[in-house]
């Protein structure tokens, strides 16, 4: 039996954790972001790559709202980016991004940059955000860096 044709899209609307249809943005007469159409689901991961200026940094700023975009539609979990802000803090605790250059606090040890957006952000227990630190930097293999 064959899913009718709708049926089949909402289940992949509802697989979907991020979508953006026909994006554009601009700085001035710049048109940095153009017809941007994007999809992606739960699970997935990507990467977004590109020549410098080629507009990666904001198309990622305008996911997390650090960038409004002028024109499309941007969805995070099923929440509409628009002028509304009211969910801005839900969007940015499930889009997070590395900065282009590393901005951490030079007084904190590695584990405890780590644990910065987990304990302040998610409100995940401290004990539990030094687990969850450790245990990707004993992924990247770097747990004897945590101290430093």
């Amino acid at each position: 039996m064959t899913q009718p044709q709708n049926a089949a899209a909402q289940a992949t609307d509802q697989n979907t954790v991020v979508s953006m249809r026909n994006v554009n943005k601009w700085f001035g007469q710049f048109h940095v972001l153009r017809d941007i159409n994007l999809s992606v689901d739960k699970g997935e991961r990507i990467v977004v790559c590109g020549p410098s200026g080629s507009g990666k940094s904001t198309l990622i700023r305008c996911l997390n709202r650090l960038e409004k975009h002028q024109d499309g539609d941007i969805t995070v979990h099923g929440i509409e980016l628009n002028n509304d802000v009211k969910n801005i803090d839900e969007i940015r605790r499930e889009v997070g991004m590395v900065f282009q250059h590393f901005n951490l606090f030079p007084h904190l040890s590695i584990l405890e940059n780590c644990m910065l957006a987990p304990i302040w952000v998610r409100k995940t227990p401290r004990a539990e955000a030094e687990e969850i630190a450790m245990h990707f930097l004993t992924r990247v293999k770097i747990p004897e860096q945590a101290s430093k």
